[in-house]
This record gives C-alpha cells, sequence and structure tokens, in this order.
C-alpha cells in the first residue's frame, strides 16, 4: 500500500480531531439535558403551592437580598479591619505639654491614659447619667443594638425629624477614634464594624472608659476629668448629681450645651438627662428633685486670648514630627512652641472685634490671622472668630486660594529687583497672552506710585 503524502496525511489528523471534539460535545450535552431533566422530575415531588410557596419565595428573595447586602458590607468594611491595628495605635494617645517662646506652660493636648482618672473612682452618678442619655442597654449588647437603631428610627419616623440616634457608645468610640465625622454609608457601616472589633478586643468596662476619657466636651477639653476641671473647678472624683447630669448632656453636642457659653440650654439639657435617668431606673425621683434643688455653679470663663487654635496646630505638627521619628513608644511630650501670648490674645480680640463689628455689614461671620517673626517663628494664630463655638482652624486649614493677600510678595519681588516706594508705574489695562487683569473696581488710576498701589 502506497503511503500518502505528507499534507493529505495532516488533513486527515485534522479532520479526526475534529470528530473526536464534536462527539465530546455532543455526548457532555446529552447528559446534560439528561441531568437537568432528572433535576425537575426530582423538583416536581417538592412543589409547593399556596401560602408555603409564598413564603418560601419571601424568603428565598429575602436570603439574596442579604447575601448581596453581606457583600457590599464586606466590600466597604475590609479595608477598615484590615488596618485596624494601624489605626489603633495612630489615634490621640499622645499627651503634649506646650509653653510658649519663655518656657510658661500654656496647656496641653492629647490623651494621657496612665494619668487619667480610674473607671472606679469615676462617680456611678456620672456613669449612670451617660448611659441613660447615650446607651442604656451598653452592658448587655455586643456593640450594636437592633433594638435601639429600631426605637430611634421609629421615634423619629414620629417626630418627622431626627431626635434619636441608634448608635452605641461603642459605635460612638469607634468614630472618635478611628473615622471621620463625614455623614456616609461607608462611614455608618466601618463605624459598625469597628465597634464590633472594639468589642472582640476590649471588656466593656475597658470600652466605657475610653468612651469617657476621649470624647470632646467643650472649652478644648477631652474626656470627663478635664471637663469637670474646666467647668466645675475640681476632679471628676468629687462632682454631684447634677453636675454629673451635666457633664452627661455635653456628649451630644458639646457646642450647644457648654454652660459657660450657653447656660440656659445646658441646665434644660441636664433636667431632660435627669429624667431620663429616671425613666431608666437609675436615678430616683427624690435624689433628682434634691439636684435640681442645687443646681452647678460654673467656675470657668471664656477668655478671648487663649491659644486654643495655636495649640490645635501645635499638637499637629508634634504628632507629624514624632511619626517621622517613629517615637512609638513615647506619648508623653513637653514641647517649646514659638508662641507670644500677649501677641496672641491681641490677634484674637482684633479679628473677633472685627467680626463683631464688619461682619454683617459686609456678609462674613469669620476671619483668621497668623503673625510670624522674619526668622519664620509663628507666634500667633487666630483661626475663627471664637474657638467655643467653632473649632476649624481657618488660618491653617481653609482650602482657599489667597486672593489678594499674595500681592505684597509681588512688590516684594519689584524691591528686591531694583524698584523703589516711590517708583511710578502707569495703572492701565494690558493684555498677557489672553489673559487681562482688572482693578476690583473696573477703573484704572493712571501714573501711580509703587507705595500708594501697595496700599490701596
Amino acid at each position: 500500500m502506497s503511503k500518502l503524502p505528507k499534507h493529505s496525511r495532516l488533513i486527515s489528523r485534522l479532520f479526526d480531531a475534529d470528530a473526536f471534539v464534536e462527539a465530546g460535545v455532543y455526548q457532555f450535552w446529552q447528559k446534560c439535558c439528561r441531568g437537568w431533566s432528572a433535576y425537575a422530575t426530582a423538583l416536581d415531588k417538592w412543589r409547593i403551592t399556596g401560602a408555603r410557596r409564598l413564603i418560601v419565595d419571601v424568603l428565598s428573595e429575602g436570603g439574596t437580598m442579604v447575601t448581596v447586602a453581606l457583600i457590599l458590607i464586606f466590600y466597604f468594611a475590609l479595608p477598615a479591619i484590615e488596618e485596624s491595628d494601624e489605626v489603633w495605635n495612630k489615634g490621640r494617645q499622645y499627651s503634649v505639654v506646650f509653653t510658649d517662646k519663655n518656657g510658661t506652660f500654656v496647656g496641653r493636648r492629647g490623651i494621657l491614659q496612665n494619668d487619667a482618672v480610674p473607671l472606679d473612682e469615676i462617680p456611678q452618678n456620672l456613669i449612670n447619667a451617660v448611659l441613660a442619655t447615650e446607651d442604656t442597654r451598653f452592658f448587655d449588647h455586643w456593640g450594636i443594638d437592633p433594638g435601639g437603631i429600631i426605637r430611634a428610627f421609629l421615634a423619629n419616623l414620629r417626630a418627622n425629624e431626627v431626635v434619636q440616634g441608634g448608635s452605641t457608645i461603642t459605635q460612638q468610640l469607634a468614630k472618635n477614634l478611628f473615622l471621620s465625622p463625614e455623614r456616609s454609608l461607608k462611614r455608618k457601616i466601618n463605624e459598625a464594624f469597628y465597634a464590633l472589633w472594639i468589642e472582640a478586643r476590649l471588656s466593656k468596662r475597658e470600652i466605657l472608659k475610653l468612651y469617657l476619657d476621649r470624647a470632646y466636651l467643650g472649652g478644648g477639653t477631652y474626656g470627663v476629668e478635664a471637663a469637670s476641671q474646666f467647668y466645675f473647678g475640681k476632679s471628676v472624683r468629687d462632682i454631684n448629681l447634677y453636675e454629673s447630669a451635666m457633664l452627661a448632656g455635653l456628649f451630644k453636642a458639646p457646642s450647644d450645651y457648654a454652660p459657660h457659653i450657653n447656660l440656659k440650654d445646658s441646665r434644660s439639657r441636664t433636667n431632660l438627662v435627669l429624667d431620663r435617668m429616671i425613666s431608666a431606673g437609675l436615678a430616683t425621683e427624690g435624689a433628682v428633685y434634691a439636684a435640681r434643688k442645687n443646681p452647678a455653679n460654673i467656675v470657668t470663663v471664656a477668655s478671648a486670648g487663649a491659644p486654643s487654635y495655636y495649640l490645635d496646630w501645635a499638637f499637629e505638627q508634634t504628632e507629624q514630627v514624632l511619626k517621622q521619628q517613629k517615637l512609638e513608644n513615647e506619648y508623653v511630650i513637653t514641647v517649646k512652641t514659638a508662641l507670644d501670648l500677649d501677641m496672641q490674645k491681641k490677634a484674637q480680640e482684633t479679628i473677633s472685634a472685627m467680626v463683631d463689628l464688619n461682619g454683617r455689614v459686609r456678609k462674613f461671620d469669620q476671619a483668621a490671622l497668623v503673625a510670624m517673626s522674619v526668622d519664620g517663628a509663628v507666634r500667633a494664630i487666630v483661626g475663627g472668630a471664637d474657638y467655643e463655638t467653632n473649632q476649624f482652624n481657618r488660618a491653617t486649614n481653609a482650602k482657599r486660594q489667597p486672593g489678594s493677600a499674595f500681592k505684597p510678595i509681588v512688590y516684594l519681588a519689584a524691591l528686591r529687583s531694583g524698584y523703589q516706594p516711590s517708583s511710578t508705574l502707569v495703572d492701565r489695562p494690558i493684555s498677557i497672552k489672553g489673559w487681562q487683569p482688572k482693578n476690583y473696581g473696573r477703573s484704572y488710576s493712571g501714573r501711580v506710585t509703587l507705595q500708594n498701589a501697595l496700599r490701596r
């Protein structure tokens, strides 16, 4: 028998391979059809009708929705869980004592847990007041309280506004420690997972201790001990029932209820806290009646020259330096600043007076100021009209273009290039590659000296 040509043998093998593939695909398809038929026949034996069919459909669809929701939750929350150990170490755990340029103590920032009052020495009245207003089931839930969420939702629905919050103390601690105050679904999901993470690692008493120590309570104070010293002039160990209720009322909105700036609203909030303590069974009517007969005496006074804006900025700078130098185990720090207390006080008084006198007419309610010496030392920072009502530092954190504040730098460049204050230039229309700068009043002054131009 003669052999086929080489190309004929190749074609024959290709046909054989094609036949093998087609036969395999056909057999696989037949097996799938028979399997599906058997599966459908088996399901017929379990066919459900009527009310049971409705229940099964609801459970099935509900299971699908829950699965999808869990996938989304884990998608958003996994990054938070993966970073938890690192973020925990990056929290506001430093205790920084600041002095001015002369070495005089001017304030502190951060938290020193070793120096904080132990939970056993914090009055039970204060703990009860916080639980009554913030989380009555704190010792019963596992970081998230579904019942509390439902109650808050129904109360807000009836009032047609937000009158109750569903966040637990653990969730609030998670937000204070790890998250920004933004209102978003992602943040709420992260908050819930952080709460579970905290509950898995700390006891209830440790969580409560952190919450009482880390919360901002107005007046630049963080934690119940600092707040008690600031408002009442004594340690939290020594406060009574009314003072405890007043401090507990600050957790919700310290800027609104701080007694040294809004005593009337603070006392109204305190009475509400006392009522909730009675409703929760955490105080007797007799004790509350006696407390209301002896309201708290506020000893603090707001100071226009307090360097709070400066200290906030200095604390941020200190944290950056500590992280750059990787001083991870050193949290008790003393920092000597370039602050000039007299200049700081005058700067704050000037800004506050300017806002009061001109704000309404010129339609602004805030202003900022930075004072520096020629060597670059920052002597004073004012980030707003009143730190007690608004802690946002516009001098260091506001994202705005500099506007006319940059013009003196241009004039400085001219002076360094040989111009004199008496040098004259012509103020007239000009076009530079299509750019046409104009004066604010859309008019021109003609020939003008450098000194007069800068003044105007």
